[in-house]
């Protein structure tokens, strides 16, 4: 399979008037043509910002994308684009699934215009037709009598159907790559359960790559082809679905694995919690940016950014754990019997 992303050393800050925010410190990962890459982490490790900088949409001022950093669409920085390369990049070549569908819609237009205006830009056809192709995007997102319900406003749609939207918007001009920025916050279980199956039929027929944005580990389970786990604007692990479930390599990734609430255990038993607060991002920290709320944390960890450590050809993580002076210290092989007994 052809690479169709690669995101290389990205580093994005925000200038405020405290200081200087670096969001996300170095971050490289690429995904495939046809595969879905999901990327885990508590709220302001760095996610979004990082889909936003895929999407070209950090604001300057406040933001800046660091000289250094690279974004490679089908091997071409798009970091160099000019405003109309980017406006025909957007929406043609990747499309968004914003996080909250109420503010990402217009309350104030139709929801066929609004998915017809997408049509119109990067589409030489008449607005008949581009209103054709949003009811018929509209059926294809599984929305009941897409005719009329195009002729009616946000308002008038329940939130998983105004989730419908956002996706029949995205879709609008066939693109390679969708980014879904949390797609299932605030919907309830069941309707989750359907956006998760709509986005995987979409993939399915469209032949795109998706880059799926979240905090909830039980939503990517049945649906990535690999996981990024973020942790204070850095990629701490990364790997194939299976291999994060089963074999987690960092403390971060083995805490959020154990939060996730689990039918089998004791009736009222206690829900586990990662204890403390994530870094100020104003003041990184020298070393590793999970150290302060680790249970296994050394003196080296506090002192230095740990190395990437290669587990298998697709998986990877930053850990001091992993390092053989270490190893050889404390007199273990296998990592995961250290995160095991704690």
């Amino acid at each position: 399979m052809s690479k169709l992303l690669q995101v290389e050393d990205l580093k994005v800050s925000f200038h405020t008037y405290a200081g200087e925010v670096q969001a996300v410190r170095g971050v490289s990962f690429d995904i495939d043509e046809g595969e879905t890459l999901a990327i885990v982490g508590e709220s302001g490790s760095g996610k979004t910002v990082t889909s936003k900088a895929v999407m070209g949409l950090i604001a300057t001022p406040p933001g800046e994308i660091k000289k250094e950093s690279k974004i490679l669409y089908q091997g071409e920085n798009i970091l160099e684009y000019s405003e109309k390369e980017w406006q025909d990049y957007r929406g043609k070549k990747a499309g968004m699934i914003f996080q909250d569908p109420m503010t990402s819609l217009n309350p104030t237009m139709k929801v066929g215009r609004q998915i017809a205006e997408g049509i119109l830009k990067h589409e030489k056809i008449s607005k008949k037709e581009a209103m054709q192709k949003a009811v018929e995007l509209l059926r294809k997102v599984n929305i009941p009598n897409p005719e009329e319900r195009a002729n009616q406003y946000p308002h008038e749609f329940s939130g998983g159907m105004r989730q419908r939207v956002v996706i029949a918007i995205a879709l609008a001009c066939n693109p390679k790559l969708m980014i879904a920025d949390e797609p299932t916050t605030a919907l309830d279980v069941t309707i989750q359960a359907q956006i998760i199956k709509l986005l995987k039929e979409i993939q399915k027929s469209n032949q795109s790559s998706i880059i799926m944005i979240t905090h909830d580990l039980g939503v990517v389970a049945g649906m990535a082809d690999k996981i990024a786990v973020m942790y204070a604007g850095k990629i701490v692990e990364e790997g194939l679905v299976d291999e994060i479930f089963s074999n987690p390599q960092h403390p971060y990734t083995y805490a959020l694995l154990n939060a996730v609430p689990r039918l089998d255990i004791e009736n009222k038993a206690k829900l586990h919690v990662i204890p403390g607060t994530p870094p100020d991002l104003i003041a990184p920290p020298k070393g590793c940016g999970f150290a302060t709320r680790c249970k296994h944390c050394m003196e080296i960890c506090r002192q230095m950014p740990p190395e990437n450590t290669t587990i298998s050809e697709t998986h990877k993580t930053m850990c001091w754990l992993h390092h053989e002076m270490c190893k050889e210290k404390y007199g273990y092989q296998d990592v995961k019997e250290v995160l095991e007994n704690e």
